[in-house]
């Protein structure tokens, strides 16, 4: 029996665009140099990661917990309210649900913002759980996080599957051994040819798959 672990930011949900923005419109809100490699920085950091970078590396004096709260305030009405689903998704996931492929999300966001657009778009039927890089204490660049959501997901290499749209998760998941799968996004459409280059299959859309 297949299983699937899905990403949910940029591959599931169209949630990128808000994100893109969120640290460089903190950082002038409060009086700070934003660096021009700052989204390149970020993309592949959890938002505890990034307040502790906008600390340590660019000068801000808000504790930890300021920065995420406000990060959390810039983007949770989105989750709770717009962000839709990447075009054909649902189609894909009924499928496999009705195939009987064992599916979960494993995400560097945080349950609580995340969960309100699982529900709003009626997406948790189809898991078997929400895992979140926080929870293992792990992170996407590298393997060890995989290895856990398939694990708990009852799946081995040979039969388990990754659904990513950033370079950096796609490579950490290919450095365990997994098979790939990166969904086109066009926040890390600059990426591309290198996230082809590591991914067993590049989609632009779910409808290919169908």
């Amino acid at each position: 029996m297949k299983r699937i672990i899905f990403d949910l930011d940029g591959t599931l949900i169209d949630s990128m665009p808000i994100w893109k923005d969120t640290g460089r419109n903190f950082l002038l809100k409060h009086g700070f140099a934003v660096p021009e490699n700052l989204h390149s920085v970020v993309k592949a950091q959890t938002i505890g990661q990034t307040a502790e970078y906008f600390r340590s590396h660019l000068g801000v004096t808000h504790s930890q917990e300021e920065i995420i709260q406000e990060i959390i305030y810039y983007v949770e009405d989105a989750y709770k309210n717009t962000i839709p689903l990447k075009p054909y998704a649902r189609d894909f996931l009924d499928r496999e649900l009705a195939n009987g492929t064992k599916m979960c999300v494993l995400t560097a966001s945080e349950a609580s913002y995340i969960r309100p657009a699982l529900e709003r778009l009626d997406l948790l039927k189809y898991f078997q759980f929400i895992l979140t890089c926080s929870e293992t204490g792990h992170f996407k660049s590298e393997p060890d996080v995989f290895r856990i959501a398939m694990e708990k997901l009852g799946g081995s290499l040979e039969n388990t599957i990754v659904f990513e749209d950033a370079l950096y998760a796609v490579q950490g998941a290919k450095k365990g051994g997994f098979t790939v799968y990166a969904i086109a996004d066009p926040v890390t459409e600059a990426d591309s040819s290198e996230i082809c280059s590591y991914a067993d299959k590049y989609i632009k859309s779910y409808k290919e798959l169908l």
